[in-house]
């Protein structure tokens, strides 16, 4: 069922039993007032009554004309009856009153009766030592006739304004909703080769305005990332075509004639530094995937920091040797622990130190710890060639090389990998450089707190 007629009918539904309970509310007040007021009207003939047939002689002539004057003004089939109440016998009644009524005119001193379209009310009285039961009866023809009009228009306008709200009903949801349906129209035209339009936004208050603007920032994050996705795409075939591209052109190359050993060892030499530059590029491509694909499944350890940078420093200086990086921790404490992966850890500051050597020429690189209560500090610092103002905003993004860098074999994916898992690690990166003067990389990292 759609969510307008859902609306719909729950509208319907709410409003129209409002309506019903206001009309029986009407219908019952109005009743009720009927009766209280025909009771207070034949209280007023009760007393009448008594004063014309037991209390004559108490007034004088003018005043008991008055009271025959108003007691001639009788209620519609008025009936009226003065008993006197003896002791053992029985009340004898001109009308015929059911039994159950009856036996209350001895028993209460005021009662008020009714049966079928006739009410009634009967009173005690007690004059010069004799008790009396005065009982008068009428019918209140005006006031059922006005009830009954006024039950008869209820009904009618129950029976004509349920349809109408149900009818109305369905047209304002059904208006109040077409801003939306255009806009479910117009999501449904929306494909890959139209990501770059948005939905209209008429009131940017309302709710069906913020959704719009919701949609259309989910647009633009799926844009972008599209977007992000082709270059990703591109630029990691670009990297892995070009060394294969060398492997095979030094191959072709070596096998097309015989050559000298030195000359079989000089290709052999291309093809292995084509393989590696192409094994680092794969290698931190299947790392980035793994992280951006399963976050959730990174495992994580505690790891006491330094021991940990030593651990790194050796490894580093086995694959690149000669390299001068000078290790700074005498201001750390050393006990500093972290709470991370250790394989993802030590990719990253491989990564930038490798970066640090590769970019100042394999010139003096210095590392540096600090931490204050919560956080970890590591600082990599150089003196090589730099990154511009433009390029630095630019340089964490997947593949992207500065301009400087186009001589310097690498991939581009480095330091985007490196952002990644600082990332994950509710870390930072942050990086300081400038042109000709060297680049200092600083991370911080939450210490262990357990």
């Amino acid at each position: 069922m759609k969510i307008s007629t859902r609306l719909s009918l729950a509208f319907s539904l709410i409003a129209s039993t409002i309506f019903i309970v206001f009309g029986v509310s009407v219908y019952w007040f109005a009743s009720n007032h009927r009766i209280s007021e025909f009771r207070e009207r034949l209280h007023e003939r009760v007393l009448i009554t008594e004063k014309i047939y037991l209390e004559k002689e108490s007034f004088s002539k003018s005043e008991f004309d008055l009271i025959k004057k108003q007691f001639s003004n009788t209620l519609p089939n008025e009936t009226e009856e003065v008993i006197e109440i003896q002791k053992g016998q029985q009340l004898g009644f001109k009308q015929n009153y059911p039994q159950l009524i009856a036996d209350n005119f001895r028993l209460k001193d005021t009662y008020f009766f009714e049966y079928e379209t006739i009410q009634g009310l009967s009173k005690q009285f007690k004059i010069k030592g004799k008790e009396y039961v005065i009982i008068v009866a009428a019918v209140d023809e005006t006031g059922l006739k006005n009830l009954l009009f006024l039950k008869n228009r209820i009904m009618l306008l129950i029976g004509i304004g349920i349809p109408l709200l149900l009818i109305g009903s369905f047209v304002i949801t059904k208006k109040a909703l077409a801003p939306l349906t255009q806009k479910i129209t117009r999501a449904n035209e929306i494909g890959i080769s139209s990501l770059h339009q948005r939905l209209t936004v008429i009131n940017s208050e309302d709710e069906i305005g913020k959704l719009a603007i919701a949609f259309n920032n989910l647009l633009d994050r799926l844009e972008d990332s599209f977007e992000a996705q082709k270059a990703f795409i591109s630029n990691a075939s670009h990297e892995i075509k070009n060394p294969l591209t060398a492997i095979m052109g030094e191959a072709e190359v070596a096998a097309s004639k015989t050559r000298t050993p030195a000359e079989y060892m000089e290709s052999l030499n291309h093809i292995l530094t084509e393989a590696e530059t192409l094994n680092t590029t794969v290698t931190n491509l299947l790392q980035l995937s793994k992280i951006t694909a399963n976050e959730d499944g990174v495992q994580f350890e505690k790891l006491e920091f330094i021991a940990f940078l030593k651990e790194v420093k050796t490894s580093f200086d086995f694959v690149t040797p000669g390299n001068k990086i000078v290790v700074d921790i005498k201001g750390a404490n050393t006990s500093i622990m972290i709470w991370g992966n250790k394989s993802l850890l030590k990719a990253a500051i491989f990564n930038m130190l490798d970066n640090a050597c590769k970019f100042s020429s394999n010139g003096v690189v210095y590392i540096s710890l600090s931490a204050s209560k919560n956080q970890l500090m590591i600082e990599i610092a150089d003196h090589g060639i730099g990154i511009s103002k433009t390029d630095i905003t630019k340089i964490k993004a997947p593949f992207y090389r500065g301009n400087n860098t186009v001589q310097i074999k690498g991939s581009g994916i480095g330091l985007s990998l490196t952002d990644k898992i600082i990332s994950l690690h509710q870390g930072t990166l942050h990086i300081q450089s400038e042109l000709g003067e060297g680049t200092a990389v600083e991370i911080r990292l939450p210490l262990f707190s357990s």
